[in-house]
């Protein structure tokens, strides 16, 4: 269990070092903050051609809006149900629609202007030559949900892609996963006839293939049982149900001496702002672990 003390531990370094971003999603979490709040410090991220950048995921520095980004914010937009149908989520999908590009992908992960940023090295940019779902699932996933006509049909169109992947032999990693978990979960929402046992029996085979459950790779960049079934009533937990427990005890033990959790990674240099970027990063996990911890129950109050 996560103690109480542990819990105003975390909040007071939060206070200090964290996001305001972040320090939102705690106050929502834990101290009857509001879902307007983490919507206000979301949109200081966003641009005026409506897509998202200005650092929202940590690792990518550059102001402009690049489609990573973008993904993170619907992620979080559905982690903490936010009203997608808002003004600022029609704008967000109308930038998507009109940075459409005729390439594999729909979208470049990221553009060639990232070089002039600082970056993680994976952010390098690389010409998209084949589909991936990172991080188009989850952008069709809105467009079809959230979206006029136009943005639906694009949207079904990415989300065909999406499964067609799915289905295939391609390798699919955990952040492919994490995008068409994101996918599938929304269609079901609104019962959208893409969803097939096919579908479901083929992602459940992708999560099975990809969680680790050797608590000694943890501390690597191994996706852990938490990651894929964020709670209890996850309709993928039996698929991770063997390792909760046990990922929960580890999470618990691993809680440093300021009493938070800091990232598995790092951009592999000291620099300035690779260490603001690790602070950041440490605020992000720190909140959304005490959130799983919240959803299981985990919680001494």
């Amino acid at each position: 269990m996560l103690e109480k003390h542990q819990l105003k531990k975390m909040e007071t370094w939060l206070k200090s070092n964290a996001r305001s971003l972040d320090l939102a999603k705690w106050d929502f979490l834990f101290n009857g903050g509001s879902k307007e709040k983490i919507v206000e410090e979301l949109l200081k991220y966003q641009n005026t051609d409506g897509g998202f950048g200005n650092g929202l995921e940590a690792d990518v520095i550059m102001p402009d809006s690049n489609a990573v980004t973008c993904g993170e914010a619907i992620f979080l937009s559905y982690k903490y149900e936010l009203d997608c149908s808002a003004k600022w989520f029609t704008n967000f999908l109308d930038y998507l629609k009109n940075t459409l590009q005729d390439i594999p992908s729909f979208w470049e992960i990221v553009p060639k202007k990232i070089k002039e940023y600082p970056r993680a090295p994976w952010w390098d940019y690389n010409p998209s030559e084949t589909f991936t779902p990172n991080p188009r699932a989850v952008i069709a996933s809105a467009m079809i949900a959230h979206g006029n006509k136009t943005h639906k049909e694009i949207g079904t169109k990415v989300a065909q892609k999406c499964f067609d992947f799915l289905l295939s032999n391609e390798f699919c990693g955990d952040h492919e996963c994490y995008n068409l978990i994101a996918l599938i979960e929304k269609l079901q929402s609104i019962d959208s006839p893409l969803i097939t046992d096919s579908i479901i029996s083929s992602m459940k085979c992708r999560i099975s293939a990809n969680v680790c459950f050797e608590e000694s790779k943890w501390s690597e960049y191994y996706p852990q049982p938490t990651q894929f079934a964020d709670s209890p009533n996850s309709q993928w937990y039996d698929c991770v149900k063997d390792g909760i427990d046990m990922n929960l005890k580890y999470l618990l033990d691993n809680i440093n001496n300021d009493g938070v959790w800091t990232p598995n990674f790092s951009w592999g240099v000291d620099s300035d702002i690779s260490r603001e970027v690790t602070k950041n990063w440490t605020g992000y996990i720190t909140v959304d672990r005490a959130r799983i911890f919240k959803n299981f129950n985990m919680i001494k109050v």
